[in-house]
Parts: structure tokens; C-alpha cells; sequence
């Protein structure tokens, strides 16, 4: 262990990495830190390899994370953190709202969904009278049920296309509140991150 760095105990670099102490000591078995006893017996780490391990779990986490309303981790926070409640809220409110957009997202899909139905049943149902039609050899009511079917059609054809338009309108706006909400996130990990550090260093020096 390198002899001028500066020594952090097993319970300070807990709070450094968010972690239990005894997650501090299966590192050190496990190889990913380093740690001498010293004289009275307790577990000295160097402070700079805690915080690399520290950015190092941070990347995992990361790649680990799926923005569908939930986080994946490997550990919950240890329920005796000392660290400020509010970014906390602040985060679970950004996950709200993505889980919001989710489900707006899922309710747009499904009523497209049944628009596509009600188009397929339209049509079958045309079909059927058209071999009605013939088979009885009404052809006068043929070209006066042509003509209905075509402006029908086209009417059913406008309000498909306005309703195709206001459905990528509102899926572009919710495109954008997703990316909003993404760069609202970077930002409150960064603040949540700031103050971790600050805490820890406030519980080190008793500031």
C-alpha cells in the first residue's frame, strides 16, 4: 500500500461509496481494495483508490440503469444515510415522470391499435355487402352503394390521416419531454453526486 496517501477507516469509506461496511470488507477480499491493520487493529484504506472504486461503481450503475420507471442496482442505500431527503424526492419524481410518459406512450399505441381494427372490420364488412350485392344483381344499388362507399371511405381516410397526425405531433412532444426529463436526470445525479461528497467530507471533518 502506498505509504503517502492519505488513509480513510472501513466506516468512512462506506459512506464514500454508499455502501455497508461489510461491503467495504468483501471489496478488500475480493481484491478491488487494498487494506493494512494498524495498531489498534482497524482497517486503514487509501482514500484515492476509495474514490476510484467510487467513479468505478458509479459507470456500473449506469450501464445497469433502465429508464422505464425503475433503476437497477446492486445494493439499496443503507437506510441510515445522513445525506440530505430531498434530491432523493427530487429523483424519484424524475422517475414518475418518465414512468408517466411511458404509460401516455402505451395509451397512444392502443388507440391506434383500435383505429386499425375498426378500419380492418370496415372493410370486411364492405366486402361482405359487395358479394351480397352482386350475388343478388342489384346494379343500380350497386352504383349508389359505390358512391356512398367511396365518400365514406374518404371520409374515414381524413380522419385517419388527421388522426395519424395528431398522433406523431403528440408522439414528437413526448419525444422531447423524454429527452428533457434524460437531461433533467444527468443533472440531478450530478447534484445528488456534489452532495454525497459534500456530506462525506462534512461527517470527516465534522464541518
Amino acid at each position: 500500500m502506498d505509504a503517502g496517501g492519505e488513509r480513510i477507516g472501513v466506516n468512512g469509506a462506506a459512506a464514500l461509496l454508499d455502501v455497508t461496511p461489510e461491503k467495504v470488507r468483501r471489496y478488500v477480499q475480493e481484491g478491488r481494495l487494498r487494506a493494512e491493520r494498524g495498531a489498534g487493529g482497524d482497517l486503514g484504506l487509501v482514500l484515492g483508490e476509495v474514490l476510484n472504486l467510487a467513479r468505478g461503481l458509479e459507470a456500473e450503475a449506469a450501464e445497469e440503469e433502465i429508464f422505464d420507471g425503475e433503476v437497477m442496482g446492486d445494493d439499496p442505500p443503507p437506510t441510515n444515510s445522513r445525506l440530505p431527503a430531498v434530491p432523493f424526492e427530487r429523483y424519484e419524481r424524475l422517475l414518475q415522470q418518465g414512468q408517466d410518459y411511458k404509460t401516455r406512450l402505451e395509451e397512444r399505441s392502443r388507440q391506434i391499435e383500435e383505429v386499425r381494427q375498426e378500419r380492418d372490420a370496415a372493410r370486411m364488412e364492405i366486402d361482405r355487402l359487395w358479394s351480397e350485392i352482386e350475388r343478388l344483381n342489384l346494379v343500380e344499388f350497386q352504383r349508389e352503394l359505390q358512391e356512398k362507399t367511396i365518400s365514406t371511405l374518404e371520409e374515414e381516410k381524413r380522419r385517419l390521416e388527421e388522426d395519424r397526425s395528431r398522433m406523431v405531433e403528440q408522439h414528437t412532444k413526448l419525444t422531447e419531454e423524454k429527452s428533457a426529463l434524460s437531461e433533467d436526470r444527468v443533472r440531478l445525479e450530478a447534484e445528488l453526486n456534489a452532495l454525497k461528497n459534500r456530506g462525506f467530507w462534512s461527517r470527516l471533518f465534522g464541518g
